[in-house]
């Protein structure tokens, strides 16, 4: 039972309205509507689900002579059962590995060394091409906003995903060695493995 506790962040022999009240707490904080991370605040939000519901369940807290605040936590369990299996059922729920170029402009989370290479080759047709055509069409110069956001885009998640700043592309030569360096497994400060969960 220690484990649920750890999970809630209680101390052993809680009260009920104290694992109530970190249960409410908590399933606010990790809900996968709410945040953008969803692989990771779907497993935490099932992690948090679980220990509730087994703390709750546990013949510790609920004895024979059931009174209705007992009956109250029965008819929340399922609540939040349903909850939970609306959660599991929802567009929130997004396949173990993560879609190729799904945010290609964003900044945020990971991307494995495969988009990053496709990102690259990408950049270096897309800026030869360009340099061709705005040579007769300057206007086309402005193209180059984009495209370099793009790739700055993909190089920091790249960056990410071996559990460093973003800063670190403008590094001589570490864009080559992000093609060929592999993904830090598991979850790391920038988000869950994009090659899905280690």
């Amino acid at each position: 039972m220690k484990k649920y506790y750890d999970v809630l962040g209680l101390n052993e022999g809680a009260s009920k309205e104290e694992i109530e009240n970190k249960y409410k707490i908590l399933s606010k904080e990790f809900d996968p509507k709410n945040n953008d991370n969803q692989d990771f605040f779907k497993e935490e939000f099932k992690k948090i689900q679980d220990a509730y519901n087994a703390l709750t369940n546990n013949s510790i807290l609920t004895n024979s002579g059931a009174n209705n605040n007992e009956l109250e936590i029965t008819e929340e369990i399922k609540v939040e059962d349903s909850i939970k299996k609306e959660v599991e059922e929802s567009d929130f729920n997004i396949s173990e590995k993560q879609k190729m170029f799904s945010a290609p402009f964003s900044f945020e989370g990971r991307i494995r060394r495969t988009e990053y290479g496709i990102s690259f080759i990408i950049f270096i047709f897309s800026f030869v091409f360009l340099n061709a055509l705005s040579i007769q069409f300057p206007i086309l110069g402005f193209a180059y906003i984009p495209l370099y956001w793009f790739y700055w885009a993909q190089g920091a998640k790249r960056c990410h995903d071996r559990d460093n700043s973003g800063w670190f592309q403008i590094i001589p030569f570490y864009p080559f060695w992000m093609i060929f360096a592999d993904s830090q497994e598991g979850i790391n400060r920038f988000g869950p493995n994009p090659k899905g969960i280690n």
